[in-house]
């Protein structure tokens, strides 16, 4: 079976829906296969101009797994769903901080990524991007 998130995924900002924060101007999402599970590679362009980079390794089997303490959370897991939709979840003192779901549109060309948390003053938010698969 071929794993459908494997690839390069570019940001549709203008489908970009967020409660919490600003949208980015542009960005990509790469998603590669490394050892028992996943290399993803997230490169934005904040609103202000700033370029960001942020990479991390996840094995999509729903155990926890320590992070770098440089991101702020202490273990992170993720969760494949189904074929179609990957989960992942970021704990700090054993609480969830962060939640995504990664869901792939039934031609597996377009991944809708929600991202849900809580503001610094405890409200709770949803930040919906869209990306498309970049052709080879």
């Amino acid at each position: 079976m071929t794993d459908a998130f494997l690839g390069t995924w570019i940001m549709q900002p203008e489908q970009n829906d967020y409660q919490f924060g600003n949208p980015p101007q542009q960005g990509s999402y790469k998603i590669e296969t490394e050892g028992d599970g996943y290399l993803v590679t997230m490169d934005w362009m904040t609103a202000d101009g700033k370029e960001m980079t942020m990479s991390y390794n996840a094995i999509p089997d729903g155990k926890e797994y320590p992070t770098d303490p440089a991101t702020g959370v202490d273990t992170m897991s993720m969760t494949r769903i189904s074929d179609n939709v990957l989960d992942s979840a970021a704990m700090k003192d054993g609480v969830v901080v962060a939640y995504g779901t990664r869901i792939l549109s039934e031609d597996e060309n377009t991944m809708t990524v929600k991202q849900s948390g809580k503001t610094p003053n405890g409200q709770e938010f949803i930040n919906t991007s869209v990306y498309l698969r970049k052709s080879d």
